[in-house]
């Protein structure tokens, strides 16, 4: 059977990182912090002053985020727009930030690093490939990872999207429709250009998609992630994030929380440290 294509870097434009990207009001507002730096640092249990790898940093604010917090930083992309952006950012920050990041334009096969890393972070990028490009890129990571270094990932649960989504929407449908007719009497329906589309709006229960989202190849749900990343020689741990504060999400994020967050150590390198 024919492998499935790469996605190209192409996808990942100017426009994509402006636009269609999640989170640039992490670049707009420095005093917003990114969750995404809270939850890495907590999962990844990591201490400043490490080496650590960011695999597809995209517009590099995670990284620079890290580095003002004490940590040596590579970023890495394949996407050209992205390691420019990411170098552009950087040099809003004085040298001392500039001095502990670095970003790299690096497709997959050119990750070569050896024993050089305490934690390796993959954040929202796992959904973005397939799993032949992940047969190929976890082993690098088992190489390019110290002696009880730590691989950090981060990606969309697709049980979320399967199960708890759609029953959050189901729960909302009596709220939705008193406020769908609402905005109707005070003219501010962007769905009143017939019937049937107002209709379609109230009972719209599946996950949206977007420009982002129509980028996620690979969606996986807790298990079977974790599954993935034992059979490429990691001791794995799944957890699920929810932020939203809504009833369900509070009862089921356990399970279906819109986020799944993974570690893994090297399974002998565990073992090892255990003797």
């Amino acid at each position: 059977m024919e492998k499935p294509k790469s996605l190209s870097p192409d996808l990942y434009d100017k426009n994509y990182y402006l636009h269609s990207l999640p989170g640039l009001e992490h670049i707009q507002n420095e005093e917003i912090l990114d969750p995404a730096a809270i939850e890495t640092v907590r999962f990844g249990q990591m201490k400043p002053g490490g080496r650590i790898l960011d695999f597809g940093c995209g517009r590099g604010a995670l990284a620079i985020t890290l580095a003002k917090k004490g940590w040596m930083v590579v970023g890495v992309d394949f996407s050209k727009s992205a390691i420019e952006f990411a170098r552009d950012l950087l040099k809003r920050f004085p040298d001392d930030i500039k001095n502990r990041v670095r970003f790299e334009q690096m497709e997959m096969a050119d990750l070569s690093y050896d024993s050089e890393f305490d934690t390796i972070i993959f954040n929202q990028v796992y959904e973005h490939l397939h799993p032949w490009e992940l047969e190929i890129l976890i082993p690098k990571f088992k190489r390019a990872l110290k002696p009880n270094g730590m691989l950090v990932i981060s990606t969309p649960n697709l049980d979320y999207i399967r199960y708890l989504f759609p029953l959050k929407r189901m729960a909302n449908l009596p709220f939705k429709i008193v406020k769908e007719i609402l905005r109707v009497f005070r003219g501010k329906s962007r769905h009143t250009a017939s019937f049937g589309i107002f209709l379609k709006e109230i009972f719209k229960i599946r996950y949206p998609e977007s420009e982002h989202t129509r980028l996620h190849i690979n969606l996986q749900t807790p298990a079977g992630i974790r599954r993935a990343l034992e059979q490429q020689g990691f001791q794995a741990q799944a957890e699920c994030v929810d932020s939203h504060a809504d009833l369900l999400s509070l009862v089921a994020k356990r399970w279906w929380g819109e986020t799944i967050w993974l570690t893994g150590t090297v399974k002998n390198q565990t073992a090892q440290a255990q003797l």
